[in-house]
């Protein structure tokens, strides 16, 4: 029997429609906190500004796959189980005010009332969004902190490798890069590679836009975890001839130039990475739908991704 709740229009509202609208008064009433957070964090940390994009990315992921959720014929128990330790995790996170994980478990918390309450199905439908979502969750300061460094050192070395490739004489100490034509004389120019240009703001930025990338490639698991592994060293090769390039403008055209290419450059690097990207994509592609040797069988014809195998039959006669 089911219990019937008041019509709100033409609507009946019955018990499992009251169980949705709870479930939904929850989460909203633990996003709310977490929510202010976050927005906060995008206006203030330019390596999250691009969260409230990421925000209406995820929203229209969803919509794309919305006839996959009109039906809610199924449940499992291991979201329920996922719901619970998300919960347990959120509780924890607030008590030790660890902001990464309380908006990480509310993901989570979404993630298993959807797979407990619509089945994997429904999950599946979803998890693409929830996943972009992650990208717009501040990184725990010790990690960023253990990461920054190491990306300025590296950003540095290579930015001192292709200025040398480009003919500058490049002094580097550490982060310190000098252009010294003349031993003798001070440097004409010199930058420093500061945490700002260490090319975290990018990777992040990258990561969001190769998780994207990947979501839309039709190929196996292993092969998208690789289009996302690739961002890293893509990013570190742009932002090395980010800093290249202003080596350059400074030793040939002065600091005002230079300076320049420092505030506007970084659209254009991140839009060559895109493209970069897309070209990774486009040969993962062609190399999954070529048919191999050992794909063939023993029959006339055989499909393998977009091409049709056909071998000869032999005459009869």
């Amino acid at each position: 029997m089911q219990l019937t709740l008041p019509y709100f229009g033409s609507t009946r509202l019955g018990l499992r429609h009251a169980g949705w609208l709870a479930a939904a008064a929850l989460l909203a009433v633990l996003w709310a906190p977490v929510l202010q957070m976050l927005t906060t964090m995008w206006g203030k940390d330019p390596t999250l500004s691009h969260g409230p994009i990421i925000v209406l990315l995820a929203g229209w992921l969803v919509w794309g796959r919305k006839a996959e959720l009109r039906e809610w014929n199924a449940a499992s128990g291991w979201g329920l189980a996922l719901a619970a330790l998300s919960g347990l995790v959120h509780v924890a996170s607030v008590f030790a005010d660890l902001e990464f994980f309380k908006a990480l478990s509310l993901l989570g918390l979404a993630a298993g009332a959807v797979w407990f309450l619509g089945g994997w199905k429904n999950l599946n439908a979803v998890v693409g969004a929830l996943g972009l979502l992650a990208f717009t969750i501040p990184w725990p300061t010790t990690v960023v902190e253990r990461l920054a460094f190491p990306l300025q050192i590296t950003s540095s070395a290579y930015a001192a490798l292709f200025g040398g490739l480009m003919g500058l004489p490049i002094v580097r100490e550490g982060v310190h890069l000098f252009v010294v034509p003349d031993p003798a004389k001070d440097p004409v120019y010199s930058v420093i590679v500061a945490r700002q240009c260490s090319g975290l703001t990018s990777l992040m930025v990258l990561l969001a836009l190769g998780y994207l990338i990947a979501y839309h490639t039709p190929v196996k698991l292993g092969w998208r975890a690789l289009m996302l592994g690739l961002v890293v060293p893509i990013t570190l090769f742009n932002n090395a001839l980010r800093i290249t390039l202003i080596l350059v403008a400074g030793t040939y055209w002065g600091k005002g130039v230079a300076t320049w290419v420092h505030d506007n450059e970084a659209p254009v690097l991140v839009f060559l990475c895109s493209i970069g990207l897309m070209l990774i994509r486009w040969a993962i592609l062609t190399w999954t739908s070529v048919p191999r040797f050992s794909d063939l069988d023993d029959s006339p014809a055989r499909e393998h991704g977009s091409y049709v195998i056909q071998e000869p039959i032999a005459d009869p006669q």
